[in-house]
């Protein structure tokens, strides 16, 4: 199959890509947000109990990432999505008989990360750094814009369903969608790179930041790639944004919640944030091929300051809503730029294993999600939680500084 000049194969990789991403995300990371206070109401929960599930949920995707990553690499994409589908779907299966709130923190930390990790964001990544090369930054972040797809629309539908048939219920017929829209198209249109479906690969340009030649790469082994320095200065720098990240996401609708706005109002919210994160994906993906990544991440920082900001000011409904898309900006930045960075840094070859290394560490910002709201238990107050994570991603700036360019490694 010869590759078309005027349609290059590889964004049908980028729509598969973003379509399990918007599936899989859509149901879990996002639908998580609304049914946290259902389910503590519903098995007479703290809400920081609740929360225990999305750390669980985070920590095991650490924990599994690292063999996950080194599978990407060398296994068959294809058979690792449908595979993360169908644990996926028996996940939510699971959910729906659970009857005490541990049982659904324990499906979290199992089921459910492991579906995400075989069909998410990092085989969306892994497909899109394989089959391009000069707009490998543009590719990555219109791939990662399928999870905020699904976080705008499946909330919607989420809503909805537990309206007519209460959350059991829903659970079991989200099982089957699942399956029935994941498995077809990975197994239509996916494949590893651009040789295996016959197809020329994209010709490449001067890499970001470079005025000769592509870099060389070396072939990455775990100690080689723990002993870089470019690994290290994106964990410290990465994990305080997104601790304050996932703390403002995941309590967004309590938080709403407890300033007197409506349940039903909430799902808006979480869908709003996720049409804006759609523009900050392309944003900040596009402007990775041209930009400096380290000014892309300060104002990554700056639009999550400003977040976090608002909400220490005891906002209004409105108020809420730019919140909502300011955060849904700010967050959009961390795929598309992460996987710019590392792509550019460590070479498309490595980079499964380098996103799979990373898990662990990233997944330490979990805790941000469970600290905010123990804090809300404790005080009854959300401020002490929102000025610490202000105070956190003070030194994120900073280290971001030390990332050094591709060239001056290579």
């Amino acid at each position: 199959m010869a590759s078309s000049p005027r349609w290059y194969y590889g964004w049908n990789i980028v729509g598969a890509g973003m379509t399990f991403q918007a599936i899989l995300f859509g149901l879990t990371f996002f639908s998580f947000i609304f049914w946290a206070p259902i389910w503590a109401e519903e098995f007479g929960a703290d809400l920081a109990d609740v929360m225990w599930a999305n750390v669980g949920m985070m920590v095991a995707q650490g924990l599994m990432s690292p063999f996950v990553g080194h599978a990407m690499d060398r296994r068959s994409i294809k058979w690792l999505v449908t595979a993360g589908a169908i644990i996926a779907a028996v996940g939510f299966v699971a959910v729906a008989r659970a009857t005490q709130i541990w049982h659904i923190v324990f499906i979290y930390s199992t089921l459910i990360p492991l579906g995400i990790l075989l069909a998410g964001p990092l085989a969306a990544q892994t497909l899109a750094a394989k089959w391009f090369s000069a707009r490998r930054g543009l590719a990555i972040g219109i791939s990662t814009t399928g999870t905020s797809i699904g976080g705008f629309i499946l909330p919607v539908l989420v809503g909805f369903l537990f309206s007519a048939y209460g959350w059991r219920t829903t659970h079991l017929l989200l099982a089957a969608l699942i399956v029935m829209v994941v498995i077809p198209v990975v197994w239509l249109i996916v494949a590893n790179q651009p040789a295996d479906k016959g197809v020329a690969p994209e010709a490449d340009l001067i890499p970001h930041g470079q005025g000769g030649s592509a870099p060389v790469f070396p072939a990455w082994t775990t100690m080689g790639i723990l002993k870089e320095r470019n690994f290290w200065v994106v964990i410290c720098a990465f994990v305080p944004l997104l601790t304050a990240q996932g703390a403002v996401q995941a309590n967004l609708a309590a938080f709403a919640i407890d300033l007197g706005v409506a349940r039903e109002m909430t799902p808006g919210l979480i869908s709003l944030m996720a049409v804006t994160m759609i523009g900050g994906k392309l944003f900040f993906g596009r402007q990775a091929d041209k930009w400096d990544h380290r000014y892309l991440f300060l104002i990554a920082v700056a639009l999550i300051t400003t977040v976090v900001c608002l909400m220490l000011s005891a906002p209004s409904y409105t108020t809420l809503l730019v919140i909502a898309g300011i955060l849904g900006v700010g967050t959009g930045a961390f795929l598309p730029l992460l996987g710019a960075i590392i792509s550019s840094r460590f070479g498309p070859a490595g980079f499964g294993k380098v996103m799979g290394l990373l898990g662990p560490f990233t997944a330490v910002s979990a805790v941000g999600s469970v600290f905010a709201a123990n804090i809300y238990d404790t005080t009854g107050s959300y401020n002490l939680a929102w000025q610490l994570l202000l105070i956190g991603m003070v030194p994120a700036g900073i280290i971001i500084m030390w990332l050094r360019n591709s060239a001056q490694k290579f």
